[in-house]
Order: structure tokens, then sequence, then C-alpha cells
């Protein structure tokens, strides 16, 4: 038997979990001992299941950076302002994966978005896979492209903060008496396997030298849609609280369309004071793949999983996305023609983007082709071969 390790360090959705739950079923029928540090503990027993699992919290930065990039543009940003901006606080947490991973002894280590646990891994003896879309796992390259290319920007003030991150690293690995990093992208390259789960078009690195794309893995259970009355095309919301909310959702109940919906961080009395014979709300997470296979049109903030997921199912997307990775997958959705993306934060945008994908069918048909290219996909048969190569790292 051996000791397992599967950790979640950055990010506030379930798809990190839906990441990890295959491998603690496959770990746990092949017998071997499973533990889970989780940034979020609430919902992990629920979603990742397991009889003999134990929890663990994960170590994170849960306080406000000194000095913040505000606006992110590249991957070292992201660490920047988890932690790797300041090397005594990197090594205060590095100190605390240190000690879980000593305490548990694991053979194996898998990292879902978890950079610090990462770095404190090094130079141990268990063997480490990363698990993630593409925004979470970095190429092995220098210095990491920019994540925002339409926008103007000082190129070499991008690559200052890359050298300050990896400077602060490499205090880090210096006083624990490993070799410093060349390169920041050595952190996620120097690694057993990388499994990424999801499809090329999808890929924020579009210039990967190496990759094999598994695409997202099916989300267990959750509620059955149960449509309302109304005319016209099924609409399914899988969304966040986001500050044009109201005005989507009047525009929703003026189009008639049988609309179903589950919000995350509303209230009921808010639910109730908007619901309609048209529109009514899921307060239970929602069987995603079945929902988005009945719709004809489903509203996202941009979410990797769902809005992978819904392109597999054929379907066309209005994008609302919140932060810089859901941006991301908006903007591959418009190229790909399948959808269209409109502010969050101001409801004038939205009218026009909705009735657009109401009317026309150039993006229901682009949702086709890109269903029909990828027809032989199968995340149930994807999810199982990455399990398989990962028991293969214990036989």
């Amino acid at each position: 038997m051996a000791k397992v390790l599967l950790t979640w360090e950055l990010g506030g959705g379930s798809g990190h979990l839906v990441n990890l739950r295959p491998f603690v079923c496959g770990l746990e029928a092949g017998g071997h001992k499973v533990f889970v540090a989780l940034r979020h503990l609430s919902n992990g027993p629920n979603l990742l299941g397991g009889k003999a699992v134990s929890y663990l919290q994960a170590p994170y930065k849960s306080n406000v950076p000194r000095n913040v990039i505000s606006m992110a543009r590249t991957f070292a940003h992201i660490l920047h302002n988890i932690g790797f901006g300041d090397a005594a606080e990197l090594a205060a947490l590095v100190d605390a994966w240190r000690s879980l991973i000593d305490w548990i002894g694991p053979d194996l280590i898998i990292f879902d978005h978890s950079p610090t646990a990462l770095l404190a891994a090094r130079g141990g003896k268990a063997r480490r896979v990363l698990v993630g879309d593409s925004f979470c796992c970095p190429p092995d390259c220098t210095p990491f492209p920019d994540l925002r290319p339409w926008l103007p920007a000082d190129r070499a003030a991008l690559f200052t903060t890359e050298e300050i991150v990896l400077e602060n690293t490499n205090r880090v690995l210096r006083l624990r008496g490993q070799p410093a990093l060349e390169r920041l992208g050595q952190l996620y390259g120097e690694v057993d396997e990388v499994i990424l789960t999801t499809l090329a078009d999808f890929d924020h690195y579009p210039h990967r030298a190496v990759a094999r794309y598994r695409g997202p893995w099916l989300p267990e259970g959750g509620e059955l849609p149960a449509w309302p009355g109304g005319s016209g095309k099924k609409v399914f919301a899988y969304l966040k609280n986001f500050p044009a909310l109201p005005q989507l959702l009047v525009l929703l109940r003026q189009t008639g369309c049988p609309t179903i919906m589950h919000i995350d961080g509303v209230s009921a009395e808010f639910q109730r004071q908007h619901e309609s014979s048209t529109l009514c709300f899921h307060g239970n997470r929602l069987d995603l793949p079945r929902a988005a296979r009945e719709s004809d049109l489903a509203i996202l903030n941009g979410t990797h999983g769902s809005t992978v997921l819904t392109l597999l199912a054929g379907k066309p997307m209005l994008q609302l996305p919140l932060m810089l990775e859901q941006q991301l997958n908006a903007r591959a959705t418009v190229r790909l023609g399948a959808g269209a993306s409109a502010s969050a934060g101001q409801g004038e945008t939205l009218a026009g983007a909705l009735s657009g994908l109401l009317q026309s069918t150039a993006c229901a048909e682009a949702a086709s082709r890109f269903a029909a290219r990828y027809a032989r996909h199968s995340p149930w048969e994807e999810s199982r071969r990455a399990v398989a190569e990962v028991l293969g790292f214990l036989a």
C-alpha cells in the first residue's frame, strides 16, 4: 500500500475537486491510503467521495499582498500575488507545506493548482504529478507569455516581476539546501507527469512544446434539470453572482424562453423575487452535462469545465467572465465562433449579446461543428486512462 497526497491550493471553483475525484476513487480502489489537502474543505467529502480519505486544510496565503499586482499579465504575476512576491512569506508557506508532506510521507503527490506545495515538494522522495487546465499548468518557458496580449504592455517590466519572483523562490530553495532554478518554468516542467484536463482549443499557452490534452472530467451527480413553461429556445444558466445579474434576469423573463438557473451566491429571497412562470432557480448544483444537452443556449461565467462540456454537447453560449482565466475561456469561445461575450459589470452590453444569440444560428452551428470534431472524445475514458497511469507510478 502506498500513501498518496492530493493538493488544491489556489482557485475557488468546484472544478478543482472534479479534477481530483477520479484519482481519489481509483487510488482507494487500488488499496492505497489517500490524503487530500484542500483550500476549501466544506464540499470535499461530498464531491470527492472515498470511504477512508484523510482530509486536511491546505496552507495558502489568505491576506492581501502588500504590493499586489492588480491586473495580472503573466503567471509570474499570479505567483507574486499568492506569496511568491515576498521571500519571508513564501518561506513560511513552504514550511507549512513541508511539515504536512513530512508528516504524511507520501510516495506520490498529485497537485491541482498548488504552486507553493509544488515548491515545497522539490527534493523529496515523492513522485510528482500535475493535473489541471492549461491556466494552472504553465509550460516550462521563459519569460512566461503575456496572458492579456490584446493590451499594450512593457515587456521589460513584465519580465522584471518574473525575475523578482524567481529570486524569492531561489532564496527559499537555498535555505533548504536545494539547487536554485534557472527559470520559474522549471517548477512545472520538472515533474513526472502533466495531466492537462483541457482541449487544445482552450490552451492559453498555444505554443506549448509538448502536450497531451485529456479534456475536462465529468462532474458526478447533480440535480436533474426541471424546465418551466415558455416558448422559444431553452436557456441554461450556471453562474456566480455578478453586478449585472438583475438586468440579465429581466432580459430573460422578457424573452419568454424556458430558463433554468443555478446561481452561486444569491439568497433564497433574491430567487423568489426574480422567478417567474418561465424562469426557475435550482438551489442545488445541476447535472451539468444533462442540462447542456437539453438546452439550446447556455449562459456561463467562462468557467473552464462548464464551457468545454457545453461545447462538447454542441451548444452555444453567452460568456460573462469575472476573472482573467474566465476571460481567456470566453475569448476562446468567441474565437471558435460558438458564442458571445459581454461584461458582467455593465448590464447595457447584455441585451444585444443575448438577442443576437437567440436570433442567429451561426453560433449554434459553430458549436455543433466543435462537438462533431470531438465526437469520439470520451471524458470518462480519458479520466480512466489518467488514473491508470498514476497507479502505474505506484506499481
